[in-house]
């Protein structure tokens, strides 16, 4: 049992699934180039896409009692959680991003009344919330849409997906956010007209 490389996949995970650590070895020989480009390629940096891989590789070993191959071999399985990790990996650089372009030391004067304020406090954090129960791939590629003003080609190109793609997860991020904010937005609208 000592030369894995001879091993189908199949075969790896159902050894993996006893604990053999020399399986994700194998498994790391063989697929750490694919993973490293499909990452590399989604996410620009040689540094994050090792990281991904790792992470990738990580917690497909704590997952390896419960881990079976059914409908998908096990190179596309990887290929997906790479994907998904990445995506994690923009999301999480595009936050850092924002809150660093976003600090700014506080006014001296604000001209919003505490009420006004704490109404579009309140809507903001609906939106936010909105945005942030959207599918992963979903929220990346609104915020990359709405936030960074980038073109769907542009998205589609970053993310190395299809225009098509793009343009249905942004249709669905509009919808839901839609709906989740127009009740408040109309209250809110209600509170200020009659308040004036």
């Amino acid at each position: 049992m000592g030369q894995y490389h001879s091993y189908e996949d199949q075969e790896l995970v159902q050894f993996m699934q006893n604990g053999d650590e020399r399986v994700l070895a194998e498994i790391y020989n063989r697929y750490w180039d694919k993973m490293l480009a499909v990452a590399f390629n989604r996410l620009g940096n040689q540094e994050e896409a090792e990281e991904c891989v790792q992470d990738v590789l990580y917690k497909f070993w704590k997952l390896r009692t419960d881990f079976s191959l059914t409908k998908v071999d096990l190179s596309n399985y990887l290929a997906r959680a790479i994907r998904n990790q990445s995506f994690n990996i923009l999301d999480r650089r595009y936050r850092e991003r924002i809150k660093s372009e976003n600090y700014a030391p506080v006014k001296d004067i604000n001209l919003l009344s505490p009420e006004r304020q704490l109404m579009i406090r309140e809507l903001q954090e609906q939106i936010d919330n909105s945005i942030n129960a959207l599918p992963p791939q979903c929220q990346i590629i609104f915020k990359l849409s709405r936030q960074e003003g980038l073109s769907n080609k542009e998205i589609a190109e970053k993310l190395n997906l299809s225009e098509n793609t793009v343009k249905s997860h942004i249709k669905k991020a509009n919808r839901d956010i839609q709906g989740d904010i127009e009740l408040l937005t109309t209250l809110i609208s209600f509170y200020i007209f009659f308040k004036n």
